[in-house]
């Protein structure tokens, strides 16, 4: 279920639709507070925290930059992505994953 798939954004607005239901909200009242006061976590948010929790998981499993090369850089202990020349490898789960990886704060990835 990629980021603009026909299945996420019906997904997204089936979520949308019963929220508001169960919320008793109308379609002029804001969606995205009602979400943060509500604590509810959106069809794309468990998408990533899923993906993130299988980079975790299986972290061991795949290389680091310091495996591919010897040069001294800042980010040597991150994981690695290969280079891809087709959009589709290029946003495949598992390169996606390791990007946001990266992106977490080291307390969030040590934990």
């Amino acid at each position: 279920m990629g980021g603009g798939s026909k299945e996420s954004i019906k997904a997204l607005h089936i979520q949308k639709k019963v929220i508001r239901l169960i919320t008793e909200i109308n379609k002029y009242e804001s969606f995205r507070q009602n979400i943060k006061e509500n604590r509810i976590l959106t069809v794309t948010s468990i998408y990533v925290a899923e993906v993130l929790f299988c980079i975790k998981k299986y972290k061991d499993d795949l290389k680091h930059n310091c495996e591919i090369h010897e040069y001294n850089t800042r980010s040597k202990y991150d994981l690695h992505t290969q280079p891809r020349n087709t959009s589709l490898l290029q946003n495949s789960v598992l390169r996606m994953g390791v990007r946001l990886y990266k992106r977490l704060p080291l307390k969030i990835k040590e934990i």
